[in-house]
């Protein structure tokens, strides 16, 4: 952001995972004029940061995560025994996955018993900063597939979603938000599930005024961590058996 003089001169927003980065200038420069407040940032075909002539894609994930463990295709979820006054749970090792460190004591049958997962959520996150400008965040979210009995999860309703940020910190030795200006953050709109961002998505959180608080060689250390988590709010045996993919994307906006 220091050496792009569009950047320090029309304002930015970078996005990044601590490798990869992506860059969205308010200048427009098929016009050589400024994105107006309320419009969306343009891409930036011309990164600095690794000099290959186009956007980069960021994947997020790299790193280390905050909110809940992530889990991969072959681990298993532990799930939960509740009856009357008591609950049991499988994940006897409080590592988020079912494994060969959790044990089950036996249990008796009864008629209140109820069979439910531990743990169904996921967390993802990326580092953002921004030079000059304010921005906000819209979210949105599709549909990609469902099969048996999620067929009926077609508004996505059922998939909860929350977001924040974390400020600064050390995410597998990399040291982030030393120079950035996190008090400003705010949440906007009413979402807690995907189903409020469907379609033409919701902005969910607004940043007005630029996160970058100053020089630094680091552009982590000009960066806070975008935090945000999704799944099913309790999952248990009677809401079907199947499968439910979605995707979740961002954009950004100029305020």
């Amino acid at each position: 952001m220091d050496s792009d003089f569009f950047c320090r001169v029309k304002g930015c927003v970078v996005v990044h995972d601590g490798f990869t980065f992506d860059v969205y200038d308010a200048h427009i420069f098929a016009t050589n004029g400024t994105v107006p407040r309320g419009g969306e940032l343009i891409p930036w075909t011309g990164n600095p940061f690794e000099g290959t002539g186009e956007v980069n894609p960021v994947f997020t994930g790299t790193r280390t995560e905050g909110f809940h463990i992530v889990h991969d295709s072959d681990e298993g979820a532990a799930f939960t025994l509740t009856s009357a006054g008591f609950e049991r749970s499988t994940d006897q090792n409080q590592n988020g996955v079912l494994d060969a460190g959790d044990v089950l004591n036996s249990f008796n049958l009864t008629q209140s018993l109820s069979l439910g997962l531990l743990e169904t959520a996921s967390q993802r996150s990326f580092y953002l900063s921004s030079r000059t400008i304010g921005f906000q965040i819209r979210a949105q979210a599709a549909l990609r597939g469902s099969t048996n009995e999620f067929n009926s999860v077609s508004n996505l309703q059922r998939v909860f979603f929350d977001y924040g940020i974390t400020p600064s910190g050390n995410d597998d030795g990399m040291s982030f938000g030393g120079a950035a200006r996190s008090n400003r953050f705010t949440r906007i709109g009413n979402v807690s599930d995907l189903g409020a961002l469907s379609g033409s998505g919701d902005f969910i959180a607004e940043f007005p005024q630029a996160i970058r608080l100053g020089n630094n060689p680091s552009q982590a250390e000009q960066s806070i961590r975008f935090d945000y988590v999704y799944g099913f709010e309790r999952y248990d045996l009677s809401l079907g058996a199947g499968e439910l993919a979605y995707q979740i994307e961002f954009d950004f906006f100029r305020n």
